[in-house]
């Protein structure tokens, strides 16, 4: 059965469907668990969590030297598990030393603030979801998304909520240390298994591909740490635990929509490369040029319904004590549309050339945040306002950068003035039907009412829009 689930391949429709799923179900555990661990431990405690655990998370592409997308690139390309063997040599002797160099760091005071006490919980837990990144790109490499999903279920969803159930009475660095080594343990099982014989396959030359493949991406794996983890870290030394967790949940928030284009990256990346090795970059772009309007047109709308909603959001997520850091999560979730852009735009142009150019947009995107931030910090504003402004213009940078190169590799258009046109006039009309929400209903009833009117106005554009980005996306999706 086990051995069945690891070789099980389906049709991408299938694996869209799968990966949707387990998106689903996995951030919407780790929505309960946030909200439980604020409720039950408190906010500052939160804080303390996700400031580890995002740091973790966000330097795994740095850890892992970029073989969480390398591996799955070469496997999904030339279809030889030698790959995976020397991934795995390359984890044991270079990643699990550069987590204990940073390790190392953090103890001795590298980054104010970072609490002394949780830095072996981070060192396990770093190592143990490195070891779940390669086992899920693994899978990923050779299609078999069922068990790739059930890697991520298990790692992400159900080790953290079991952590918290049994060790939430003695303090978050137990549960931080019970997480990572479940983690580690069961995600090794699985690659070991998956791999077979394959470690008697191993090959410098292969894993010297991986290394330069990986190098190239170094830079944009520190870009995306800073995008993603660095302002918590950047106003660590001025604020509290509290408002590092508002930062974060504002953060978790956006990527919990993350199931809306998620599934789509993590498909389709194996896929690219091996139509774009059989020469089929028209239809590529296509498809991406789709892709990117759909994401747009949804997601425009959507930031704007959080945004608007934001005190009833993290007060239903996170008790009475969310209302304090609700604006927080106000400002950040303007940023929805450009981070889930950018993660459609992310894998096409990873799969169309091992040039790196994503390491040049998350550098750009990063030196625009940091300069934002302190900038923004020199005329006054606080450390959390800053961090919060910066974080929604570094993405803003990263969208516009990633629809630069995606049109110049594919040549296609993504923003023509007509979907310009379009995607103003769904800001607009949005805007206005959650303004006259807000005035005459509040609290959930808005949230129910707000979220019912958009959904069917732009279900109902959707099916009866003539314009071409729209019947093409209608005749992907509903095709039978």
């Amino acid at each position: 059965m086990v051995f069945k689930i690891l070789v099980h391949r389906s049709t991408l429709r299938g694996d869209l469907l799968i990966t949707m799923v387990n998106g689903i179900s996995v951030l919407l555990g780790i929505f309960l668990l946030y909200g439980l661990i604020a409720r039950v431990m408190g906010v500052e405690a939160l804080g303390e969590l996700l400031l580890v655990r995002r740091t973790a998370l966000t330097l795994m592409g740095l850890l892992l030297i970029g073989m969480n997308i390398g591996l799955p690139y070469y496997i999904g390309k030339e279809g030889d598990q030698a790959y995976a063997a020397n991934a795995l040599v390359l984890y044991l002797f270079v990643t699990i030393p550069l987590v204990g160099v940073l390790s190392g760091f953090l103890y001795l005071g590298g980054l104010p603030g970072f609490p002394k006490a949780l830095v072996p919980a981070f060192f396990i837990m770093a190592a143990g979801y490195a070891m779940q990144y390669l086992a899920y790109g693994q899978l990923r490499g050779h299609l078999n998304m069922l068990a790739a999903n059930l890697v991520q279920l298990v790692g992400i969803g159900l080790i953290p909520l079991g952590a918290f159930i049994i060790f939430k009475s003695a303090g978050v660095g137990p549960i931080l240390i019970a997480t990572g080594l479940g983690t580690f343990f069961f995600a090794g099982v699985v690659y070991l298994t998956k791999m077979g014989r394959g470690y008697a396959s191993l090959d410098l030359k292969k894993a010297g591909r991986l290394l330069a493949y990986g190098f190239r991406r170094v830079p944009s794996s520190l870009a995306q740490f800073v995008l993603l983890g660095g302002v918590p870290l950047l106003i660590l030394s001025d604020t509290g635990h509290a408002d590092i967790a508002y930062v974060n949940a504002g953060i978790s928030l956006i990527r919990l929509f993350m199931v809306v284009v998620g599934p789509l990256g993590i498909v389709l990346l194996p896929r690219i490369s091996r139509a774009l090795a059989e020469g089929r970059q028209a239809q590529v772009g296509h498809g991406l040029e789709l892709l990117s309007r759909g994401v747009l047109f949804v997601g425009v709308p959507l930031a704007l319904y959080l945004s608007m909603n934001h005190l009833t959001i993290t007060t239903i997520w996170l008790g009475a004590e969310g209302a304090e850091g609700a604006w927080i999560v106000q400002i950040m979730t303007l940023a929805l549309p450009f981070y889930l852009l950018m993660e459609v735009l992310r894998s096409p142009i990873d799969a169309a050339s091992t040039r790196g150019y994503n390491s040049v947009i998350y550098s750009a995107s990063a030196l625009v945040l940091l300069i934002c931030f302190y900038g923004l910090k020199t005329v006054g504003l606080a450390s959390v306002t800053a961090g919060t402004i910066s974080f929604v213009a570094g993405q803003i940078t990263a969208s516009m950068a990633g629809i630069y190169y995606a049109n110049r590799i594919y040549h296609i258009r993504i923003l023509s003035r007509p979907f310009g046109t379009t995607i103003l006039g769904v800001a607009a009309l949005a805007f206005l039907i959650l303004h006259i929400l807000s005035v005459s209903v509040s609290g959930p009833a808005a949230l129910l009412i707000g979220g019912g009117i958009l959904g069917g106005a732009l279900s109902l554009y959707f099916f009866k829009s003539r314009a071409d980005w729209v019947v093409g996306v209608r005749a992907v999706v509903l095709a039978r």
